[in-house]
């Protein structure tokens, strides 16, 4: 995608839309559930700016960069349905009912409605939920496909009508490129080279969460991105603001100054402490973070997510099998 070569562009209201398709086949036997990741951006794997042929910005392993600010900074996991949800995906789980595919006429009917914690994504925002209860009302019921075909339907033969209803979304993000996330305007109309953006998708394992229930297809849902607009905010002013800017540019020019992420990744090896030598050469460091992730990848996992547990081999509800982390030391030269 290729910004204009005209005017002014303010980075920080420039954003992207997409649509997004999850291609899944459903059958009436299948109970699976199918969503995104936390954040519409966990589908892209890598996020680069280019000027002309040069490389002003590389970011890889940025669905991670992004799912981690997506935690510290937007809603918290009992968060509520904002804005933030429709546009960008984001959203933990809310108080609600569950879906009604298992029927019902009342909350207190067989396989009618029961109260939950709704998860956001899955219910409200774009996901696949079959989970069926014809009896026990004690089980929550899924939702269906959303955002297609999502009215409730009262018995399980009707889910044949939403076979093969594959749901899309259309959604608006802005980068978190350090380009995009400066306050000075970008003089596209006087640049010599074009300045571009290019994205590369992620694999459905790592970017989606699909567990399975039922006897559901054996074939690996995946999803699609059409559609794709680039909607930059371009100002234009007055000559006398261009004859400021020309004599700016001769005069030793004009610098953006912006910041950017860098990351490493390691494999955890068997011991008590690890020591991880990272070569980085930066004008100065704001911010320093680790992540603990699951490696590789695994679509019936939430693998964006980090955690603080080393065992794998953990029994639940025994405390000394868990190796939790106690401290990160960062030595920078001797200190």
């Amino acid at each position: 995608m290729e910004l204009p070569a005209q005017g002014y562009v303010n980075p920080s209201k420039t954003t992207m839309e997409f649509d997004v398709t999850m291609e899944y086949t459903i059958l009436d036997t299948d109970r699976s559930y199918l969503r995104f990741q936390n954040n519409i951006q966990s589908i892209f794997n890598r996020v680069r700016l280019l000027y002309g042929s040069n490389t002003l910005e590389d970011i890889p392993s940025y669905n991670v960069i992004t799912r981690a600010l997506t935690e510290w900074t937007s809603v918290g996991p009992q968060g509520t349905v904002t804005a933030d949800s429709i546009s960008q995906g984001i959203g933990g789980v809310t108080p609600g009912y569950s879906g009604q595919l298992g029927g019902g006429a009342s909350l207190n009917g067989a396989g009618a409605a029961k109260a939950i914690l709704v998860n956001i994504r899955q219910a409200y925002i774009q996901g696949v939920s079959l989970a069926f209860t014809a009896v026990d009302a004690s089980l929550a019921s899924g939702f269906g496909v959303v955002p297609n075909c999502s009215v409730a339907v009262a018995a399980l033969a009707t889910m044949l009508a939403i076979l093969g209803k594959n749901p899309s979304r259309r959604y608006q993000i802005q980068f978190n490129l350090g380009m995009f996330n400066q306050e000075k305007l970008i003089p596209t109309k006087f640049m010599a080279s074009q300045l571009a953006i290019e994205v590369s998708l992620e694999a459905a394992a790592a970017c989606m969460i699909y567990v399975t229930g039922g006897t559901p297809t054996t074939t690996a849902p995946t999803y699609n991105v059409s559609n794709v607009n680039l909607i930059p905010e371009i100002l234009e002013f007055d000559a006398s603001y261009d004859e400021s800017f020309l004599q700016g540019l001769r005069q030793g020019g004009v610098p953006i100054k912006f910041s950017t992420w860098n990351n490493f990744r390691f494999t955890c090896q068997a011991g008590t402490t690890q020591n991880l030598q990272i070569q980085e050469r930066s004008r100065s460091t704001k911010l320093i973070v680790c992540l603990l992730r699951r490696d590789p990848a695994t679509i019936g996992t939430d693998s964006g997510a980090s955690f603080y547990n080393t065992c794998i081999t953990s029994i639940p509800n025994n405390a000394t099998t868990f190796s939790t982390f106690n401290e990160y030391q960062f030595r920078i030269g001797g200190k």
